[in-house]
């Protein structure tokens, strides 16, 4: 791909609470199959369309620049944003890989990204809930997005994942995930903050969607992706006193947590994710 001048500038980094290690780049595109439906719905109705421009925050791997970059086609462009190396390292090889030449990615913090536009569309999924301050990032930032722009965000109410029946390893997994966020300092509802977000970034009432993956034991990426969350947010777990690295057995946590839900009879469903969108007045 084309090496291109960079729209960006250099800040300060935000704390990742999963960290950036490779079983973490392979539980994002795990992520990626289990919430992409919703993605995909919040692209569609938020209306965008070949010929864009789009700015991705947060970009981690790229899969949901790769995805925009289906949406806007060659004639449009996307351009993906993160604060760690070796994530937009891994996200450039994926988009050479594919011969997408419209899409390209550039390290950057977000709290003080400086971006020129104008963009048509600024878009994020699972971004803001990490951010010290999200409506300062997107009242900033949405001045790069030109009037009749569109402004979508994807976000998570972590904890209203659970298992129908209830199963106790997966009601703990739960438990340990939202302790380690917690000590992270992350905004555990902010799929349902999204509206005052917006609000108080001075982008008016979005327009809201909302689902979440479901799937049997016979699914076994619902149990993997938990268990990998787990796993990345051990350290978090540990410090936050929760559960230590021997009671949580991580090694084993994903087939323990099929096994369980299979046992039960019943079903996984991942935490509620909430999308939400706007056109710039």
């Amino acid at each position: 791909m084309p090496s291109e001048p960079s729209d960006i500038a250099p800040a300060a980094p935000v704390s990742y609470a999963l960290g950036y290690d490779e079983a973490e780049r392979r539980r994002l595109m795990l992520q990626a199959r289990m919430v992409g439906d919703l993605t995909r719905t919040l692209f569609e109705r938020a209306a965008l369309e070949p010929g864009m421009r789009v700015l991705d925050l947060g970009c981690g791997v790229g899969d949901v620049s790769l995805l925009a970059s289906s949406f806007v086609g060659p004639g449009g462009s996307v351009l993906g944003v993160d604060q760690n190396p070796e994530s937009i390292s891994f996200a450039r090889q994926r988009a050479r890989s594919a011969g997408l030449e419209h899409l390209r990615f550039e390290v950057a913090s977000l709290q003080e990204l400086a971006a020129e536009g104008p963009f048509d569309a600024l878009v994020g999924r699972f971004i803001l809930l990490y951010l010290p301050d999200p409506v300062a990032v997107l009242r900033r930032l949405s001045h790069a997005v030109r009037p009749g722009g569109v402004i979508a965000f994807q976000e998570l109410d972590l904890p209203t994942g659970r298992a129908v029946p209830e199963v106790p390893l997966h009601a703990q997994c739960c438990r340990w995930v939202v302790a380690g966020f917690e000590r992270a300092g992350v905004e555990l509802h902010m799929g349902s903050r999204l509206p005052a977000v917006f609000r108080s970034a001075g982008l008016g009432e979005p327009e809201l969607c909302s689902s979440a993956r479901v799937g049997s034991g016979a699914h076994r990426e619902m149990a993997e992706w938990l268990a990998n969350t787990v796993r990345s947010l051990l350290p978090l777990i540990e410090s936050s006193g929760a559960a230590t690295r021997e009671a949580v057995q991580i090694e084993t946590l994903a087939d323990r947590l099929q096994q369980a839900v299979t046992a039960g009879g019943g079903v996984i469903y991942a935490p509620i994710g909430v999308g939400a969108w706007v056109r710039k007045l």
